[in-house]
Parts: structure tokens; sequence; C-alpha cells
């Protein structure tokens, strides 16, 4: 099997993984809002505290019985984890020849549904591995919202209270304050040539409400955005960083980068809110499956020329 064949059928696993884990982890922090919703800060704070205190326990005991997924640690986060991670290499001959006989076609969702172990034969650790990731990014998701409210409790009172200006569609960009405390947020190693291809990449998809020049990306990956650009599809903007960040351009913590320094606003025009922590986690689960995709196809071709300059 060519490494290219080898790569479809990882991708073809992948989108069995990401079916399961996509569909966990919206339920965990759906159900986790709609509590919320009924309880005050106070509670609020405490029930997160203990859900992410119960989250590490569960990981803490699944790494320490199935050291196999240890290197799930590092890659939970990316797309395509079973192709990127060591945990298929962890795996033993017998149970790498059941991963690359098994017919992705054949996989039932409704019987995965009833039993979540009910492939674990064909495919080793399956259910565990499914499990492992969904916890990881929901105690990631937990402690994003954590350090979203320490930053904003930690801003002068004064500076929170400061209207942003906004560049709707079709109106001139207008001049807002410097944000960033700290040089490169982002921690980008961006090249000049390699943000002025990313500008041609979000204006040819339309990621954001106006077209975007060389001068606003550099300001907004230094986090001293000279306009407040308004998201079109928040997705796109998730999958953008995202890709970005898997291939160690950026931060992992793009999210709270973005978050914290109120650098986009969401696509609901009839209301000037920035894209926080919840809305890039959401929108960041949503196109784990979706690569293939017209948007996210371009997106990514992209990226894969940035290496090359």
């Amino acid at each position: 099997m060519t490494e290219e064949e080898l790569k479809i059928k990882f991708d073809h696993i992948q989108g069995i993984f990401n079916r399961c884990i996509n569909h966990a982890n919206q339920v965990l922090t759906d159900s986790i809002a709609a509590k919320s919703v009924y309880l005050n800060k106070e509670q609020a704070d405490k029930l997160e505290q203990q859900e992410y205190i119960r989250t590490a326990d569960e990981l803490v005991q699944l790494y320490i019985r199935y050291s196999v997924l240890n290197d799930i640690q590092s890659f939970y986060s990316v797309s395509d984890f079973f192709w990127e991670s060591g945990f298929y290499e962890s795996l033993k001959s017998d149970e790498k020849r059941k991963y690359m006989s098994f017919n992705p076609l054949s996989f039932d969702y409704s019987r995965y549904e009833q039993d979540n172990t009910v492939y674990d034969e064909e495919l080793p650790y399956f259910s565990v591995v499914v499990k492992v990731v969904v916890l990881e990014r929901y105690s990631a998701y937990l402690r994003k919202k954590k350090e979203d409210k320490v930053q904003v409790e930690m801003q002068p009172q004064q500076e929170r209270k400061e209207p942003q200006p906004i560049q709707d569609e079709y109106q001139e960009p207008k001049i807002i304050p410097h944000i960033a405390k700290t040089e490169n947020p982002f921690k980008s190693i961006l090249n000049d040539r390699q943000i002025e291809l990313l500008v041609e990449c979000i204006n040819e998809v339309e990621i954001f409400n106006a077209p975007m020049t060389f001068e606003d990306l550099k300001a907004i990956l230094s986090c001293k955005p000279k306009v407040i650009f308004r998201s079109n599809n928040n997705r796109l903007v998730a999958f953008l960083f995202s890709e970005l960040s898997n291939r160690g351009l950026i931060t992992p913590n793009w999210q709270s980068v973005i978050a914290n320094s109120r650098l986009f606003l969401t696509k609901n025009t009839k209301r000037d809110k920035y894209l926080n922590q919840g809305d890039l986690a959401t929108a960041t689960n949503y196109v784990k499956d979706l690569e293939h995709e017209k948007e996210y196809a371009t997106i990514r071709n992209y990226i894969k020329q940035l290496k090359k300059l």
C-alpha cells in the first residue's frame, strides 16, 4: 500500500472518529451551557470547576489504563489526529491489520449509539480513543472559558466599557486602539510573503465582511488591529486559524488570543458581539470533517503552499 493509499484509508477512519467525537462533544458543551442558564455566576463557576476536575480525573485513569493512548494528549485538537499522532504506531501488528482491513462503509452509527464499544473488536480501542479526545476537548473548552473570565475580570472597568469601532459592510474601516500588551501574542512565525498569500486566501473565500489587506492581517496577527472585521462564517475563521496552528505557524491557544483581544465580530449583524472562545470552540468542532468541502479545501490548499515561501 502506497503512502497516498494509506492516507486515504486513514482519512476514512478519521471521518468515523470525527462523527462520533463531534456529536459527543457537542452534547457535553450544550449540556453545561443549558445548565448555566439557570445558575448565578458563582454557581456556574462552581459547576464548571467540578466538571473540569471530573474530566481531569477521568483522563488520568484512562491514560494510566491505556498507555497506547498517551500520544493523543498532544494531538487531540488536530483534525486528523489518527494520521498525525503516534496512536496507530503504538498498536500491535494484529491490531494494525484490523484497522487496515476495516471497511468504513460497514460502520453503522445506530449500532454505535446503542453500544459505544460495539466496534472495539474490529477497531481496537475505538471507543476509548473517542472518549479521550472528547474529554480532552471538553477540558480545553472549560479551561478556556475560565481563562476568558479571568482575563475579563483583570481588565480595567473603563477599558471594558469603551466600545471599539466596528467595520460594518460597505463602510470604510475605522481606527481602533491598540490592544496587545505583549509582542507577538499569536507566536506567529509567518513571514511577509506567507501573510500576503493568506490575505489572498481570506479574500478569495470571503471569510470576512470586507476585503482585507496585507497591513490589516499583519496588524491582526500582532493583536493591534486597525479595523474590526465581521465574520461571514465563524467556521471558516476557525478552520483557517486551526490549520495554521496545526502546522505550528501560530500558537495552539489561538482561540483565547482572538477572544481576549476581541479581534473579530460574529456574523450576526443585528448585534455587535465579539467572537469568544465558546464561539470558536464550537465552530472548530463543526469543521473537523469538512476539510474536503469547497471553501475548506481552498483554505487548506493555500496553507499547504505556505511552506514553499
